[in-house]
């Protein structure tokens, strides 16, 4: 009887040394799948962060032409406009000094 309770608690060990074991390798893989999966996510979000940075510089680049085309049409405007009008100013100011009281 002594020897069957001693077999049966040393069987009850090995199954305890081999649940722990299997336990640990379980828990190694789950943290190595863990690990590559937020590997993979960080590779990821560093392809989205340059395709959104790309875009963001392609997006301020188009508004820098825009605002360039914008400043140099008013430009433009204003000398063509002051072109047109300075044969005038130049009368009226030549008048308004020649015949100030």
């Amino acid at each position: 009887f002594v020897d069957r309770i001693i077999e049966t608690d040393r069987k009850a060990r090995e199954l305890l040394e081999q649940a722990q074991a299997e336990k640990r390798r379980l828990m190694d893989d789950a943290r190595a799948r863990a690990e590559q999966f937020l590997q993979e996510q960080e590779v990821k979000i560093k392809e989205g962060r340059t395709v959104i940075d790309a875009e963001f510089e392609q997006k301020a680049q188009q508004a820098v032409q825009q605002a360039d085309a914008d400043y140099l049409r008013c430009k433009q405007a204003l000398d063509f406009a002051f072109e047109r009008s300075r044969a005038r100013w130049l009368k009226e100011i030549q008048e308004n000094i020649l015949y100030a009281d």
